[in-house]
């Protein structure tokens, strides 16, 4: 028997084990976040060159890139404002940070978001605070200004709640179709199918898509339809979608799409029903995971550790990236499902 105050020895075995699992759910969060960094970019490109393609100007590339000079910048605003925005053409970084300086200016004067957003932040390709201000310029003029008059109308103020009631009246006498959110509930396709037909029934037949197709074959036909028909560009790839938690931010984006072409009534009982669905306790993502490791590896905190430098702090990711922690790409990009537990923070509304 061991003596008192020794550690048994398999306590190494099962601090080395827990230990391998705390790892492991850590490089979830971290591959997950980039797979959302990953979507967001090709979203985010997608829709920037479907707005200079309005306005004949040429297509961007790289959007961590293509930014950094502040010119192409500088362009994309021109086509929301209507002016002429003077560009310096040096190629310094001087030159750089005083055209980003000046797109952060005209945003300021829109009343545009840009909380922790600076101009060496895009000037050196910060890839977290550059798709951050994209999505500050899409919020603003694709869709708090697309919906602007119909929350104006309603004396609403939250565009995601109107957006979100305008789906759910527009899809109520779809039984299969259910949207609590802008992640989960778009993954099989059902629901892009079932906005499109209960607006323009006459595009497809809905019974065909619902019970024949797979959940990739009917996000391609909705994005299809949708192209063909209405006009709306391919901004969402069906692999992308089709997982157990897409991209928020790229939904928006694309719903809000075909809000603006479809008809947009939203009554106040379609309002009152969206304020009544079940919500999850407004916690930090940083409390939920202390809260999940804890649970997992309490009994192992309590040992003393020598004295020695400080590792490199892990990167903190905003709550988002670790709602979307349910799958991660593998070496052999190959999908592994996470342990259930972990599939919890998918479902945030």
């Amino acid at each position: 028997m061991a003596e008192t105050g020794h550690p048994s020895p398999a306590a190494p075995a099962v601090a080395g084990a827990d230990e391998a699992a705390a790892d492991e759910f850590r490089d979830v969060i971290r591959c997950r976040s980039d797979e959302r960094e990953d979507v967001q970019k090709k979203t985010f490109t997608k829709w920037i060159n479907a707005q200079f393609a309005k306005f004949g100007r040429r297509y961007i590339e790289d959007i961590f890139n293509d930014f950094r000079d502040g010119r192409r910048l500088l362009e994309l605003l021109e086509c929301f404002t209507g002016q002429k925005l003077a560009k310096e053409k040096g190629s310094t970084r001087v030159h750089a940070l005083n055209n980003v300086n000046k797109a952060l200016q005209v945003l300021q004067r829109y009343n545009v978001d840009l909380v922790n957003i600076g101009s060496s932040d895009i000037v050196d390709g910060n890839h977290k605070l550059t798709l951050g201000l994209i999505w500050n310029i899409i919020l603003h003029w694709q869709v708090k200004d697309v919906m602007k008059n119909i929350m104006a109308g309603l004396q609403q103020t939250n565009s995601e709640k109107i957006l979100l009631s305008w789906v759910r009246q527009s899809t109520r006498n779809y039984p299969q179709v259910n949207v609590i959110n802008f992640t989960s509930s778009w993954s099989d396709g059902l629901a892009f199918n079932a906005l499109l037909h209960s607006h323009r029934p006459d595009l497809f037949d809905w019974n065909t898509v619902a019970s024949q197709q797979s959940p990739v074959q009917r996000l391609d036909h909705a994005f299809s339809i949708a192209r063909k028909h209405l006009g709306i560009e391919k901004l969402l790839d069906p692999e992308d979608v089709a997982t157990a938690c897409p991209d928020k931010k790229s939904i928006l984006m694309y719903v809000t799409s075909l809000f603006q072409v479809l008809p947009q009534q939203v009554t106040m009982e379609a309002i009152r029903e969206v304020e009544m669905l079940p919500r999850h306790s407004r916690v930090t993502t940083e409390e939920h995971i202390q809260v999940h490791h804890q649970q997992l590896f309490s009994q192992e905190i309590t040992v003393s550790v020598p004295q020695r430098p400080a590792p490199s702090p892990q990167p903190r990711f905003k709550s988002y990236a670790y709602t979307q922690a349910v799958y991660v790409t593998s070496p052999d990009q190959k999908r592994r499902q996470v342990p259930p537990q972990v599939c919890q923070y998918c479902h945030f509304f």
